[in-house]
């Protein structure tokens, strides 16, 4: 993803509002490996910003949707966020909910067979794996 101050620029350029509680938010997103439910940006970007609202981070997180800066990840029911917007492969654990990202070359390769077989055009791709994080999978064994 870009440097946030790229992004800065260019969010501007567009004529979007650039404030403080916008821009920690769209940090916080670039510098986490994490995959955070808004409402737990919300709670991070709070100590910074006591005064900024739940509201905010949707807002925030939809425009950066729009400009396919940040996907959306569905798991056990909560919507997660990824900046990681480059070709790579999800493992979600099953258990805890944890998500770690795989980059994976060849998820491109499959992209355009699966374009090509089926006829469509593919604008965009997600990939997930589901399984059990190395912490949940020992408590199974």
């Amino acid at each position: 993803m870009q440097q946030l101050e790229e992004l800065i620029i260019s969010l501007r350029k567009e004529g979007f509002r650039i404030t403080p509680q916008r821009i920690a938010i769209v940090d916080y997103l670039l510098k986490t490996e994490e995959h955070p439910s808004a409402e737990h940006i919300h709670r991070i970007i709070q100590k910074k910003y006591p005064m900024v609202s739940l509201s905010t981070v949707y807002k925030t997180l939809d425009l950066l949707k729009e400009k396919k800066l940040v996907n959306e990840i569905e798991v056990k029911g909560e919507t997660r966020f990824d900046a990681h917007t480059d070709e790579h492969i999800n493992l979600v654990c099953m258990n805890c909910g944890k998500i770690d990202d795989v980059d994976e070359g060849s998820l491109k390769e499959i992209q355009n067979r699966a374009a090509k077989k089926s006829k469509y055009l593919v604008v965009k791709s997600s990939f997930e794996l589901f399984g059990y994080c190395t912490s949940c999978k020992s408590k199974f064994n």
